[in-house]
């Protein structure tokens, strides 16, 4: 039974690799992406040629639906992390220094006690090189090549998954507000009759879902500092915590 139980981890662990390459994450916002598309040419009436019921149209539309999904996402990460954390910046076109991290994770290091490590204090002092961000990637390395950390790297996958999907989701809703103004306004064809106040509730919402999926990517990214720093900590070794 244990060579069963064996293999079937190796098995598993494979699968599991599999899914890794093409993550889960990315489907979901492709999908909700390529669905509001797909309604709004339906809509539209533009001309579509896919046949829904043919392996090959499938496997495309699968392919497509990949393809927005890591688009969705780089644009919803760098919209979240760039345009709305430094709007000033981006809009001087200056470069950008991601100060929102480094504060966020030298708090948290502070509030565990660990910045007062010798170890820790010779990676914060490099801040010519940014020593924070490198400080931080190093305790993702830990935690990446030590079995004990395997519940807290479970977590920590979770984290960033579920921070991916709400970053690509916040396009995907961006997407869908575009096209109901376009479809009230008629900038591709003529203006659709659609009920002012109708309307007006339609927009506010998504703005508001759009705003609500870029705070809960903020919310898991906090935890997912939180949890690296913590797991260190908890499991820290005697001789220091590097």
């Amino acid at each position: 039974m244990e060579e069963i139980g064996k293999a079937l981890k190796v098995v598993f662990d494979k699968i599991s690799d599999f899914f890794d390459i093409f993550d889960l994450s990315f489907f979901v916002s492709g999908f909700f992406t390529t669905s509001i598309i797909l309604a709004w040419i339906k809509l539209r009436e533009l001309p579509l040629s896919i046949n829904f019921y043919e392996t090959r149209s499938i496997i495309i539309i699968v392919l497509f639906c990949y393809i927005n999904g890591l688009l969705s996402f780089a644009l919803g990460r760098w919209i979240r992390m760039g345009i709305l954390a430094y709007p000033a910046n981006f809009i001087r076109q200056r470069k950008q220094k991601p100060k929102g991290f480094d504060e966020r994770f030298e708090k948290i290091l502070k509030a565990h006690g660990m910045d007062s490590d010798p170890e820790i204090q010779k990676y914060l002092s490099r801040s010519e090189h940014r020593g924070i961000w490198r400080l931080y990637v190093l305790l993702w390395a830990k935690l990446r090549d030590n079995e004990k950390y395997a519940k807290s790297l479970a977590f920590l996958r979770r984290y960033w998954v579920m921070a991916a999907t709400y970053d690509g989701l916040s396009i995907s809703i961006f997407i869908a507000t575009l096209l109901v103004i376009e479809a009230k306004i008629g900038i591709i064809g003529n203006a659709m009759i659609i009920d002012l106040r109708l309307f007006i509730t339609i927009v506010s919402l998504l703005i508001f879902l759009f705003m609500a999926c870029i705070r809960e990517a903020n919310r898991f990214v906090e935890y997912q500092i939180e949890e690296v720093v913590a797991s260190i900590v908890s499991n820290k070794e005697s001789q220091g915590i590097i």
